[in-house]
């Protein structure tokens, strides 16, 4: 019974003896454990899969006119769409939203072409009716194409219209502006630049130029508003000026900028009156957004005209001898690269008239008397 009473007095002892010294020298274990664990550089680990890419985005020759890096309602975020062409990756958008002037991305280490232009491809419901890209997953055929105009809404909408053969009708687009890079390559060097892990002298001149390439996007309108005042003598005496206008491209390319050889017909209506003291003469505009001109080439002359059915407030169409049709095509073309706005001025004469539709009838005209 002694002896049980020993054996377990020992075993007690060596117990304390083993906590008392794992006490002691536990801080210096781990203070040795740190030392020994010197924190490697990044480029001796596994790389981050992408790049952290910075982004700023000039809009004063989009067209677009907003004052907040929000984009003002105008713009509700940018896409930034991506083409690898060194691997079998699928094409990818990256978003700015909330701020649609500057921000940084992250982009995968690889080689691409890039297009950046307002909104996306995926927001159906913003462009629905208006346009139709086609081709998004090709750098060089991505398109936006203008939706067709149906021809019961034409009918309906415009009745007096009497197409021609071939012609086509669209819907006005939105608006719409791009830019596009076709090299724009991320090496294992940048991410370490943008990660702060180098300095910018670790990658060449070359190479940085490249990383802050997207720091200069300069967006450039895909759309352009034309401008079309009519000067109407007796402009009291139409109740409607039915308009169509005939030239323009129904199509333009994403990356270039450029259009198609796809002439098409915008049927619109001239709102916003001004009279002259007489309250008789006057002028009639509209504005309307589109692709612009289209290509000129040996075989196609371009060619931009404007044809005008006017229903007067007797409920009459005017019917008169030779018909209103104007060949603008000198308006459009000498002033085309001057300025964002396309300007149109046509004149024509109509017969004084009175009748029974009253001026509350012109739901959308606005008169002010000058």
């Amino acid at each position: 019974m002694k002896i049980n009473n020993i054996q377990t007095g020992i075993i007690e002892i060596v117990r304390n003896i083993q906590h008392y010294v794992m006490l002691i020298l536990l801080p210096a274990l781990i203070a040795l454990s740190l030392d020994s664990c010197e924190r490697r550089p990044l480029e001796d680990e596994e790389l981050p899969p992408a790049a952290l890419i910075p982004v700023k985005i000039d809009w004063s020759k989009s067209g677009f006119n907003f004052t907040t890096t929000d984009g003002g309602n105008m713009v509700h975020r940018v896409s930034l769409r991506f083409y690898p062409k060194d691997s079998n990756r699928p094409v990818f958008d990256v978003y700015l939203e909330g701020d649609v002037t500057e921000g940084k991305i992250n982009i995968p280490v690889g080689n691409y072409s890039v297009i950046v232009f307002n909104e996306s491809v995926d927001d159906r419901g913003y462009w629905e009716g208006r346009i139709n890209f086609t081709d998004a997953n090709s750098y060089h055929d991505f398109a936006a194409n203008a939706v067709p105009y149906s021809a019961n809404a034409r009918e309906q909408l415009f009745p007096f219209y009497k197409p021609q053969a071939g012609e086509k009708f669209i819907n006005e687009p939105l608006h719409l502006a791009s830019w596009s890079i076709e090299h724009f390559e991320v090496t294992e060097k940048m991410v370490l630049v943008s990660y702060n892990e180098k300095p910018k002298s670790y990658i060449s001149e070359a190479d940085y130029d490249m990383f802050t390439s997207l720091t200069r996007i300069v967006m450039r309108p895909l759309t352009r508003p034309v401008n079309v005042t009519a000067k109407v003598e007796n402009l009291v005496s139409s109740h409607i000026n039915y308009l169509a206008m005939n030239g323009f491209a129904g199509k333009v390319y994403m990356a270039s900028g450029e259009t198609t050889q796809s002439p098409s017909t915008y049927l619109f209506t001239l709102g916003k009156r001004k009279y002259e003291t007489n309250g008789k003469n006057g002028t009639a505009s509209a504005t309307f957004y589109s692709f612009g001109r289209t290509p000129a080439s040996a075989n196609n002359r371009e060619s931009y005209t404007i044809g005008a059915d006017i229903l007067l407030i007797t409920g009459e169409l005017h019917k008169p001898t030779p018909p209103l049709w104007f060949d603008v095509t000198g308006q459009v073309i000498p002033n085309y690269d001057a300025k964002a706005e396309i300007d149109i001025e046509i004149s024509y004469d109509l017969p004084y008239v009175e009748g029974g539709i009253a001026v509350d009838d012109w739901d959308d005209d606005v008169y002010t008397l000058q």
